[in-house]
């Protein structure tokens, strides 16, 4: 999410929610608006939270308050999360909710301070291979969590996966946005929708093949690939990208790589056929643990 530059919108400085008083716009997307407010002392701070005094909130835009499909992402976006409770994924207090006699739609969650994947690779360019080893680590213990509460992410990239300062000082992976995300119940699609970041997909997703841990996997192994190499291994115009991603072996890391170990982890995370990848995100985060200098 990127930091607005417009003058500072109308919440700024008003109670939102009745216990919400907002100080600062932190950054803006496609579908809302996040701030820095404080919890009222009149009521305890969210339970999954406290005792944080400060958290963030996320608003839905005025324009979108009549598109039923945005809206429906941006309450898709609380609900999963909301079902993971998990270290490496973005503490959501719950449903979206609406105060009364208010038109702003909002969620309430942790507040992070750092800064998301994209914007680290676009100051430092490719990572080594042991920090991206560990960043993919950390996005595969949460996502693992995500697909053990039934929901597939279907969106994860780097704008997606943020990094933190864990207590101890370690970098820690927070995930971010389910608004794509598949959700126990969900009823299949017709004719299919194709959802997602097409630097990103599966091949089966650009198809709109039913929602599957497998495509989540494949996504993350782009992510390793582009935190390798500096660059995602396929671009361009979106029929490009699609063919490239169901035909085209990736281009070589060009020794961007610390091990044969851990180029084989990537290739077999973007296997074209979702049954040739791993079979769960824990057990590709066990080959990227294993494929590190010193492992075992």
């Amino acid at each position: 999410m990127r930091t607005s530059s417009a003058p500072p919108p109308r919440l700024v400085g008003t109670v939102v929610g009745g216990r919400y008083r907002v100080i600062q716009l932190l950054g803006s997307g496609g579908t809302g608006q996040v701030y820095l407010a404080e919890v009222g002392d009149e009521r305890r701070s969210p339970r999954r939270l406290a005792p944080r005094a400060r958290v963030a909130i996320k608003v839905l835009r005025d324009e979108h308050r009549d598109d039923p499909d945005l809206c429906a992402r941006f309450d898709r976006e609380a609900v999963a999360a909301a079902r993971i409770r998990h270290p490496n994924v973005l503490a959501i207090e719950g449903a979206p909710t609406q105060g009364e006699g208010e038109r702003s739609r909002f969620f309430v969650m942790e507040l992070l301070v750092g800064l998301d994947l994209a914007d680290t690779l676009s100051f430092v360019g490719a990572l080594g291979a042991a920090r991206a080893a560990r960043i993919a680590e950390g996005a595969a213990l949460g996502l693992g969590a995500a697909h053990a509460a039934g929901v597939v992410h279907r969106d994860v990239k780097p704008e997606n996966l943020f990094l933190v300062h864990a207590p101890d000082g370690r970098e820690q992976v927070k995930v971010l946005d389910f608004g794509f995300s598949h959700l126990p119940g969900d009823p299949e699609e017709a004719p299919p929708r194709v959802v997602g970041t097409p630097e990103y997909m599966a091949p089966e997703q650009s198809l709109g093949a039913p929602a599957d841990p497998r495509a989540d996997i494949y996504s993350l192994g782009v992510v390793l690939y582009e935190m390798l190499a500096g660059h995602a291994p396929f671009t361009g115009e979106y029929a490009e990208i699609a063919r490239s991603h169901a035909h085209a072996p990736p281009p070589p890391l060009l020794g961007a790589t610390a091990s044969g170990e851990l180029d084989a982890v990537v290739r077999r995370a973007l296997a074209k056929a979702p049954e040739s990848r791993f079979s769960s995100m824990e057990a590709f985060r066990m080959a990227l643990r294993a494929s590190l200098p010193g492992a075992g």
